[in-house]
């Protein structure tokens, strides 16, 4: 059940990094900025909506009965998923942001490594790790189960 949960959220998760919403609001002369959700970021809500795709692909390929059992791949999926779904959530953003400037005062880094470029780079890495994960996952999957195997033919009696 949590291999299946981890593997749909990263099929969403990466189905969502293939869609730049940001850019095209851009473009199209919005400001994703002013676009101020409450709790969540556009980037999650893209996550969020990008779900039922995902669960379709899901069923398609059957992944529920192709998913290895246990999987270094399966662990990494959910574990990058969820770095990049809290990264886009304000309450955990903050938190992330706050241990980043205080890890930054305490290891006296240079003032080009500043808290935020520390956050964007977490960020590209669990965008990255959803990537590479997710083919690492489908380059193991087992075998499509067979729905019913055809049933034999009857033998053919001979005319004497």
């Amino acid at each position: 059940m949590l291999r299946n949960a981890s593997v749909l959220l990263g099929l969403a998760v990466l189905l969502s990094l293939l869609f730049p919403l940001k850019s095209l609001l851009q473009a199209g002369g919005v400001d994703p900025l002013a676009l101020h959700l409450q709790v969540v970021d556009l980037a999650s809500v893209c996550a969020l909506a990008a779900v039922l795709p995902a669960l379709l692909l899901f069923r398609d390929a059957q992944l529920a009965h192709r998913i290895p059992r246990w999987s270094a791949w399966v662990a990494l999926l959910a574990t990058c998923s969820l770095v990049f779904l809290l990264l886009h959530v304000s309450w955990s953003l903050e938190l992330v942001t706050g241990y980043a400037r205080e890890a930054a005062a305490a290891a006296d880094l240079p003032r080009a490594i500043t808290p935020h470029r520390i956050v964007a780079g977490l960020e590209f890495a669990s965008r990255l790790g959803v990537l590479a994960a997710l083919v690492g996952v489908l380059l193991r999957l087992d075998a499509a189960p067979q729905d019913e195997l055809p049933a034999p033919l009857p033998a053919k009696r001979r005319k004497p």
